[in-house]
């Protein structure tokens, strides 16, 4: 094989794996937790179609969902932990979950969390599916969910919006999110729910499908990539004539 068909085949093999490698999602596997976490593939009855992380606000020892016995609800056996717990865990300010303007405040709860090493144009993609048990009383509960990337804090839901019911749950049904990081660099990435206003009624954030995607090469990278290699072709050539 000449110097110039290998060069050709260095190039085609260097498209093909840009191509063909750039493009697949990792799943994200490596998570820590606060709180009451665990991971199945259904919540009671309710089946989730593959296995979730499940991030709860039940505690183990107090009468958070009566009639119902103390702990059933209970994902772990760990309790849900306190909210300033979750925030000094996840670098967030105090009142990172509340909600001043409505009077809404956050109790206790759960998070799921890793910090990730991308490239600006990286890609979080996951599913998520709120529950909550239906509350007797006569205010809606609040309870919600977030999503926190280092210091942004974004809502995904809350179980006072929610009105379709599974298997005596409120349920939001699966949802996908995908976000795409602007910036190089290190970042936290979190989940939480918490109760809010209250310690009592439980809810349930499932998040499953946990994946991170390399950012697509710019067609301009590509074309640098090939007129660099043309150069060093040519110089290659230009000696082996000399």
């Amino acid at each position: 094989m000449t110097h110039t068909h290998h060069l050709r085949l260095l190039i085609a093999t260097g498209l093909l794996a840009l191509s063909t490698t750039s493009v697949q999602a990792a799943p994200l596997t490596q998570w820590l937790s606060t709180g009451d976490v665990a991971q199945a593939p259904q919540l009671g009855s309710i089946n989730l179609g593959s296995n979730a992380y499940l991030l709860g606000t039940a505690s183990t020892n107090f009468t958070d969902d009566a009639p119902f016995a103390a702990g059933a609800l209970n994902l772990s056996g760990n309790n849900a932990a306190d909210i300033s717990a979750l925030t000094n865990t996840l670098g967030l300010a105090a009142t990172a979950f509340d909600n001043e303007t409505a009077f809404n405040y956050a109790y206790e709860g759960s998070a799921l969390f890793s910090t990730l090493v991308v490239q600006a144009g990286d890609t979080l993609s996951f599913d998520w599916r709120l529950l909550g048990q239906i509350s007797t009383g006569p205010v809606a509960v609040p309870d919600a969910a977030w999503l926190t990337l280092g210091a942004d804090v974004v809502k995904l839901g809350d179980i006072s919006s929610l009105t379709n019911t599974t298997d005596g749950w409120l349920d939001s049904g699966s949802l996908h999110v995908s976000h795409t990081f602007l910036q190089a660099g290190s970042i936290t990435v979190g989940f939480v729910v918490a109760d809010i206003d209250s310690y009592d009624t439980t809810s349930v954030l499932a998040v499953q499908n946990l994946a991170l995607t390399p950012a697509v090469p710019e067609p301009s990278s590509i074309a640098l990539l090939l007129t660099s290699l043309g150069i060093l072709g040519g110089v290659s050539a230009r000696r082996r004539q000399t």
